[in-house]
């Protein structure tokens, strides 16, 4: 998968060990408008996905997180890969150095939607789907309300890449 972005905030001491994480973000467009969950609390966007489990693929951690945090049901005839984004920073709840890579998939999903099955803190946050447009999901993550911009950063990055692609292209 393509590397899309490389964001290293070179805040951390680099003799200090790396967590390594890996998830799996769906980009699901109809109708003009993106798929997103809205985190009410913390007033952001984000695309459904989250951290693959033991043994688990980036694919299939797609289509269980998808189901999970947006009730959707993922198409798998569906799913390209998009590309990948890697950040490098201080971990917030320990002495390493968090190297996340974040693997993009398009996909199309049915259209019924079941009901989400939140974690605590996804459910703290107030994680809503919402069908929203590119610029309206951008707008909101630039103004940066109640959390940094840097955790929206590669959202953001990602919502510009598939803006500017889906206007050119529709994805084909």
């Amino acid at each position: 998968m393509k590397r899309l972005a490389t964001y290293d905030r070179k805040d951390y001491n680099p003799e200090l060990p790396r967590t390594t994480k890996r998830s799996a973000r769906a980009i699901i467009v109809k109708d003009d408008r993106v798929a997103l969950l809205y985190s009410t609390k913390y007033e952001f966007y984000c695309f459904p996905g989250g951290a693959l489990e033991e043994g688990e693929t980036p694919v299939e951690a797609l289509i269980r997180e998808t189901r999970e945090e947006a009730g959707l049901i993922v198409k798998l005839g569906s799913i390209k890969g998009f590309g990948e984004v890697l950040e490098i920073r201080k971990d917030m709840f320990e002495e390493s150095i968090y190297e996340q890579h974040e693997y993009y998939y398009t996909c199309d999903t049915e259209d019924t939607i079941v009901e989400q099955k939140l974690t605590q803190s996804e459910q703290e946050a107030g994680y809503q789907l919402i069908f929203v447009s590119f610029d309206e999901a951008i707008k909101q993550n630039k103004l940066g309300v109640h959390v940094e911009p840097k955790y929206t950063e590669a959202e953001t990055y990602v919502l510009n890449l598939l803006k500017d692609e889906y206007n050119d292209s529709h994805f084909t």
